[in-house]
């Protein structure tokens, strides 16, 4: 078997929520419980059939004199959430004088509240390509910042088979998109200029 070149895309997000958690000094705070924010909704009136993205720890830092909350969500709930992996949501906060239990609670409304990918900073999708939400907080700065260059640091190209498709009517994915390692340090200093702004 081949071993495959590159980072998966959870592997690339991971290594930049983990970069704000090390590089910055941040404090990581276990929520209470999994803050699950929408991402994706296919209910009627029989049934309900939501899919979201879970955040069980974030890391709280401050960033251009701001104080924020960085976490790494991955996609749960029912198959709507299929074609997702995984994101890194950003919102700002005030821990001033709160308990440490305050500001988990905090944490995991603010959280929930970003539904649709509206506090993501970037998500990932099942066949590890790379989106953002252009109405979302970042969305439109991340952009500017990330598509003069982003091509530079794909090491494997989505390859897909188009005689099948999924039960959503997804091309099967015979191989996913791969990301050099050095594109953890260009996302992180991307993020850190968008939050510092």
């Amino acid at each position: 078997m081949v071993e495959k070149q590159g980072l998966s895309a959870r592997q690339l997000l991971e290594g930049v929520y983990n970069s704000f958690k090390d590089e910055l000094d941040g404090r990581e705070v276990k929520l209470p419980s999994k803050a699950m924010a929408e991402i994706a909704n296919d209910s009627d009136w029989h049934r309900t059939r939501v899919g979201y993205t879970g955040y069980e720890t974030a890391v709280l830092l401050k960033i251009g004199g701001k104080e924020w909350v960085i976490s790494f969500g991955t996609a749960c709930g029912s198959y709507p959430a299929d074609p997702y992996d995984c994101d890194i949501a950003a919102v700002p906060i005030s821990t001033n004088g709160k308990s440490d239990e305050e500001i988990a609670k905090e944490i995991h409304e603010a959280l929930e509240k970003g539904s649709y990918f509206r506090n993501s900073l970037i998500y990932a999708m099942a066949d590890g390509q790379l989106a953002i939400s252009k109405g979302g907080r970042f969305g439109s700065k991340v952009l500017e910042l990330l598509r003069p260059r982003v091509q530079e640091f794909i090491a494997q190209k989505l390859e897909i088979d188009s005689r099948y498709f999924t039960m959503d009517l997804r091309p099967v994915v015979k191989s996913a998109v791969r990301y050099k390692p050095e594109f953890i340090a260009f996302l992180f200093d991307i993020f850190r200029s968008v939050l510092a702004a």
